[in-house]
């Protein structure tokens, strides 16, 4: 990592708050040629961050797909024809080559090694294979990120990676919660709490274990049943990279601190449904226009200036403030996660899959500022549990929990491919057609970047080959409803 760039991470370490002073951080002279594991970490949780909510990836991609958003100054990504091709060689030169240069130093320098901090490393590097396979589907993996040792990994299966990767979890889970080290230092997400980062382990193995519940029920089944009993348990667990409006460098990706923000409309798929259900959730999530106080979406995948920008709803201030949180998971998440395993009789606990659905939507609202008891009760007699639906019940409450989550909810999307709980279409092919003739719906993956297919050309080849194609139409190998 260049020296500049160390500099800027100490400066964030020290400017957030509940971080390690910078005085304290280990920043021995004798290896000024070294990036310490405390700066690497603190650099992996930012970049990662940052392109989980990159404008680009995030804001043209996951939330177009999850039919959150729509764009105004430029539609083709709404209608599946995508420009940046970068999340794929930003996540593997940026947060996971860090993350991995963490274990390259304490194999160069044994004595100094620390478990918890290694095992949190490799915690995130499950989180970020994860979304690299749910979106390329076959990637590398057991050979990734060795550097000049296997400058043209091969492309593991996405089943093999997910395997791998909740293996992994279960050993770092595993490590945290049996094991004594030193502190965990440089860790901004769960401020060096050891504890912490054992529910966070586990929350991201029970999510990975219900996108395969479809395809490997008995699987999924073992790993969520095991990992609830430690798991996130309350809103103010919810993991997050803690953005800060004060401070330029480290405020939320998209933001509107220095200039009004319209690249976006809210989608009629997203307003029309919140107005229907009276959803207090609606002026979190998007801002009544400006010419005429009404909200109203702009009906997804319409082509520019049809209709323009006015008299649509923009996204939500609160939703990208310079200080939104950039969530790696949510206790809501867990809770409807749970729910739906109840729903699917895995043994998760005494509560029933009804209980567990209320319990949460609360904590969605409670994770958005809804907090009034009167105010939840009364919505949720308006959105009841059914037991026959469940898919579209909890997808739908599920779908409205991950906003802002946009690469996650395309995901769910794809997995469960809710509709209204009455059986109504919830969302729409894109109203002026898509510019990908292999896809008319939503596309179930991105095709691989064309860097990769330059360096990479042998095993990128033979990968294209494995999964089907290399179309955007190819399904996940999870995805099989």
């Amino acid at each position: 990592m260049k020296l500049n760039t160390v500099f800027l991470l100490a400066a964030l370490l020290v400017a957030i708050s509940g971080c390690q002073n910078f005085e304290e951080l280990n920043t021995d002279p004798a290896r000024s040629s070294e990036t310490q594991p405390e700066f690497l970490l603190a650099s992996a949780e930012k970049r990662a961050s940052d392109l989980m909510y990159d404008t680009y990836f995030n804001g043209r991609i996951g939330m177009e797909l999850s039919q959150y958003w729509m764009g105004t100054d430029k539609t083709s990504d709404g209608r599946f024809l995508f420009t940046n091709d970068g999340l794929w060689n930003g996540l593997y030169a940026g947060p996971l080559m860090d993350l991995q240069e963490i274990q390259n130093y304490y194999t160069r320098h044994p004595e100094e090694s620390n478990p918890h901090t290694l095992a949190v490393s490799e915690i995130l590097k499950a989180w970020l294979f994860q979304v690299l396979t749910d979106v390329y589907v076959d990637i590398p993996y057991s050979q990734a990120l060795k550097g000049d040792d296997i400058p043209q990994p091969v492309y593991d299966k996405g089943k093999d990676v997910y395997a791998g990767s909740l293996a992994s979890l279960k050993k770092q889970v595993d490590i945290l919660q049996n094991t004594a080290s030193g502190a965990i230092r440089g860790d901004i997400i769960a401020n060096g709490d050891a504890k912490q980062w054992a529910r966070i382990g586990n929350a991201l193995r029970i999510r990975m274990a219900l996108r395969i519940a479809d395809a490997q029920p008995a699987e999924a089944k073992t790993v969520i049943e095991e990992a609830v009993k430690n798991t996130l348990t309350s809103v103010s667990q919810d993991a997050f990279f803690p953005y800060n409006v004060a401070t330029a460098t480290n405020r939320f990706p998209y933001n509107d601190v220095e200039r009004p923000l319209v690249e976006f409309a809210v989608t009629a798929t997203l307003v029309d449904y919140l107005k229907s259900v009276n959803d207090p959730r609606l002026p979190i999530f998007a801002r009544p226009d400006d010419t005429n106080g009404k909200y109203i979406g702009k009906v997804y995948g319409t082509e520019a200036n049809s209709p323009t920008m006015i008299g649509l709803s923009k996204p939500g201030v609160v939703a990208y403030s310079g200080s939104a949180k950039g969530y790696l998971i949510t206790y809501a998440e867990i809770a409807f996660a749970k729910a739906e395993a109840a729903a699917r009789g895995m043994n998760v606990g005494t509560e029933t899959a009804e209980d567990l659905y209320k319990t949460a939507v609360t904590a969605s609202m409670t994770q958005w500022g809804i907090t009034d008891s009167k105010v939840v009760a009364a919505y949720l007699e308006g959105v009841p549990y059914k037991a026959g639906t469940f898919k579209n019940v909890i997808g739908t409450q599920k779908w409205l929990a991950l906003y802002m989550q946009g690469l996650q909810a395309w995901m769910e999307r794809l997995r469960l491919d809710p509709k209204k709980p009455n059986g109504d279409i919830l969302f729409i092919d894109p109203a002026s057609g898509s510019l990908d003739p292999d896809v008319k719906d939503v596309p179930k993956r991105l095709k691989y970047p064309s860097g990769s297919r330059a360096s990479n050309a042998t095993n990128s080849a033979e990968a294209a080959k494995n999964i089907g194609g290399d179309t955007q139409a190819v399904k996940n190998w999870w995805d099989i409803l």
